[in-house]
């Protein structure tokens, strides 16, 4: 009988599971590592004692993917805070790392041990037969400290139990007598014996369940609504709840909304040209805060709970996140930034005269927003973003000190809220397998394994919790990103969806796009081959962002990068045709990469604490573009295609970029949701608008050919509109129209080098309810 044994490490007050991939510490909880935390840990305890080499270190942990030693040197870091500060792993300076603690190794329960500190980890065997060598289950085991696997061949070293194989030759042979096949078949029945209650033991004692699932009752809709609704905040009886709609329509902004629970219509009680957002109850009931923005800023206001005359309290930086009302109605707490440079971070803004005070300062490529005030007010759970999807939850007392982190799962958080008591703490996370955000409860404290909260929704984002603790408010929403496309004759017209030539002075209305790549899941950010046989996206089709490539009419897609559970975007091909640069969120870090088009080893660019993403090739294809916070705030760094040191090209900020064909300019544009494009030699210099290109640049959906830039109009009302700059005569075109609109923080735009077709990446489906869910008990 094959029977494999579940191995566990202790050291510390820690055991380490290499079956399950759990680190548990003494009193059961569970510290989160990410696979790769797990693997170079598992590698440090196998060969505890030792000096293991950095590139051996790379060699197992990182097979087959090009990156440099900083990757481990910052997963060593992490592993070093998760064992809370104490030294296990030691470095040795110049060569790798050794893990110095004592080590137990045990096979479950407890049949197998042996304690080592500084030797090499060995595996006992606590139960023997005599003469020939072999162990019950026909493991042979050396007459050195090595084993013997079923070939007889020695395995000295460092040797996985996984490698050592039972095998029926190892059993003692029958005798005619038939006593000796007696005793072999009691001592094989009691070795089951033990094997069995060994694992009802473990399975009992040591066995690392599934986190605890909590299933929601009586899951509603609030409204019912069609479009957007976002932020919902219950009022202090519970009976209400304050939130963002836009209304039903796609194009319409944001305004604050109150609702009863159960009953009733929503009631409008601002009206704006522009968004107002995340509306917050004062203690009393009778006001809401929310704040409204504009381009360049955005306002903090307070409003009648009844509607009536509203009032700024004071000015902050463009934002679109949390507002915090203290228990005692006297503070807001909200992310913020000032003119000391530092990064956002939260503030605590007095509400009678608008004074701002700074409470959190995250790392320079760190951001911290979505605060709220604990139910005694004494601390204040907030979300601090690593990236554009991975983030961390933290507390801090409301009175001022060092953030303390809560989860480690370096992935996407879309909310967090207080549970009723102030005990524990429901948030909406992309943790665990998959794509998509769930609803986790966690104890305030941080200990031990988050708890699902189980409702059945789709995306759950913004969690708020009723005062009885009894009901839940979320925002469910539904997405489905395509891309499409529209294809130019020859004459200079274009296509329909029927493949009908448009000659002559054709509106763009009647160009319609058509399906190019389509799924049931996430695809955007197409990008043509100079010579436009292929086209490169990013699709979310195998539940992690992925690159993908497909040939130039849409078929035959096939998957380029399988960076598990390292989200990829932004991919661009090369001039030549041979590479795709694109960026990938490994272990929380923004990071450049580069991949052979047909296929093979991905060879990683940029490494280092900071974010970097939306890669661009120079004409030439001899350097790299992309954004990066290295400096502190966003701006686009240029690097050598081969590898090799960053220089920075814009000073007043920079995300996405495009050089011009003849290499001189690069076009770029700033800040996410804001509206123009810029351009800056191609070495840096003066950086200045392109007035002509004022309504672009508001969605990642532009991008640059030969002959000019097309981009999709910003506007207020469908449709919307495809337009093409020029370079020559310097003037703006209408090429087409759609209804859809363009996606939103992906990029969205490609045109083929010969300007015949666009591809269009859309929202067939983008809406957003808030749901309303009974804990069950």
């Amino acid at each position: 009988m094959d029977m494999q044994r579940r191995r566990f490490y202790d050291f510390g007050a820690f055991r380490l599971d290499t079956q399950n991939h759990f680190l548990v510490r003494d009193g059961g909880e569970t510290v989160s590592l990410t696979p790769k935390e797990f693997e170079v840990l598992l590698v440090l305890i196998e060969h505890a004692g030792d000096v293991v080499a950095k590139d051996a270190l790379l060699d197992a942990v990182w097979k087959d993917t090009f990156i440099n030693e900083e990757t481990l040197t910052r997963n060593v870091s992490w592993l070093r805070k998760k064992l809370g500060g104490e030294k296990f792993i030691e470095t040795v300076p110049k060569f790798g790392y050794r893990f110095a603690a004592q080590v137990t190794a045990r096979d479950a329960p407890d049949l197998i041990i042996e304690e080592q500190t500084v030797q090499h980890i060995r595996v006992e065997e606590t139960i023997s037969l005599s003469e020939p060598p072999a162990v019950a289950g026909g493991l042979l085991r050396d007459e050195g400290r090595g084993q013997r696997d079923e070939k007889n061949i020695a395995k000295d070293g460092f040797v996985h139990p996984s490698s050592l194989i039972l095998h029926p030759s190892s059993y003692p042979p029958a005798t005619a007598g038939g006593s000796d096949k007696k005793l072999w078949l009691a001592l094989t029945f009691g070795v089951v014996a033990i094997a069995a209650i060994a694992f009802t033991v473990y399975q009992n004692f040591f066995r690392q369940s599934a986190p605890r699932t909590i299933f929601a009752a009586k899951i509603v809709p609030l409204t019912g609504a069609a479009g957007h609704e976002d932020t919902p905040a219950f009022s202090p009886d519970g009976r209400q709840i304050a939130f963002s709609w836009n209304g039903g329509d796609e194009v319409r902004n944001f305004d604050i909304y109150v609702k009863l629970v159960g009953a009733g219509e929503p009631v409008r009680l601002t009206k704006h040209e522009t968004n107002d957002l995340n509306p917050t109850f004062s203690p009393d009931g009778l006001h809401l805060a929310f704040v409204r923005t504009f381009a360049t800023h955005s306002e903090l206001m307070l409003i009648p709970a009844l509607g009536g005359a509203e009032r700024k309290i004071c000015d902050l930086r463009p934002t679109l996140s949390g507002v915090s009302f203290s228990p005692d109605g006297k503070t807001l707490a909200v992310d913020n930034g000032d003119t000391s440079g530092e990064q956002t971070g939260i503030f605590l803004v007095t509400v009678e005269t608008g004074e701002k005070r700074r409470l959190t300062a995250p790392p320079e490529y760190a951001a911290d927003d979505k605060p709220k005030f604990s139910p005694d007010g004494k601390s204040i759970v907030f979300v601090r973003s690593f990236g554009s999807i991975v983030q961390e939850l933290f507390v801090v007392s409301s009175a001022g000190g060092d953030a303390r982190q809560l989860t480690f799962d370096k992935t996407e958080i879309t909310g967090a809220a207080w549970n009723a008591d102030g005990t524990k703490i429901v948030f909406a996370s992309r943790r665990g397998k998959g794509s998509e955000t769930k609803l986790w409860q966690m104890a305030a404290t941080g200990g031990g394994e988050p708890e699902l909260i189980a409702t059945g929704g789709k995306n759950p984002a913004n969690p708020t919790v009723a005062p009885d603790g009894r009901t839940i408010a979320f925002v469910e929403s539904s997405q489905d990103m395509n891309i499409w496309r529209l294809q130019r004759d020859e004459g200079g017209g274009m296509r329909d969806e029927k493949n009908t030539v448009k000659t002559g002075s054709i509106h763009p209305s009647s160009l319609r796009p058509h399906p190019f790549i389509k799924s049931s899941r996430n695809d955007n950010s197409p990008h043509f081959s100079p010579d436009g046989t292929r086209v490169v996206f990013a699709s979310d089709r195998t539940t992690n962002y992925d690159i993908w490539i497909a040939d130039a009419d849409g078929s035959n897609a096939r998957q380029l990068t399988d960076l598990e559970d390292a989200p990829t975007g932004s991919p661009r091909f090369s001039p030549d045709n041979c590479f795709v640069a694109f960026d990938a969120q490994v272990s929380g870090n923004g990071d450049i990469f580069v991949v052979p088009a047909d296929g093979g080893a991905i060879r990683r660019l940029t490494e280092s604490d900071s974010f970097d993403f939306m890669p661009s090739w120079s004409a030439d294809g001899n350097s790299i573009y992309f954004a990066s916070n290295r400096g502190g705030d966003e701006q686009i760094w240029k690097m050598p295609a081969a590898g090799g040191d960053a220089i920075q090209i814009t000073k007043q900020g920079g995300r996405e970029s495009f050089e011009s064909p003849d290499g001189a300019e690069l076009y770029f544009s700033k800040a996410e949701g804001a509206t123009g494009l810029w351009r800056v030699p191609s070495d840096g210099g003066e950086e200045n608008a392109v007035p002509e290109l004022a309504e672009a640049g508001y969605w990642r959906a532009w991008t640059i050919t030969r002959e000019g830039i097309y981009f999709v109009a910003r506007t207020a009302a469908t449709p919307y509109k495809i337009k093409f700059y020029d370079f020559k005569i310097r003037q703006l075109k209408e090429i087409a129209q759609t209804e859809k609109p363009p996606v939103w923080v992906f990029s969205g735009l490609s045109v083929s080098a010969d300007g015949k077709t666009i591809l269009y990446a859309q929202n067939d489906q983008n809406a957003s309810s808030i749901m309303l869910a009974e804990l069950g008990k």
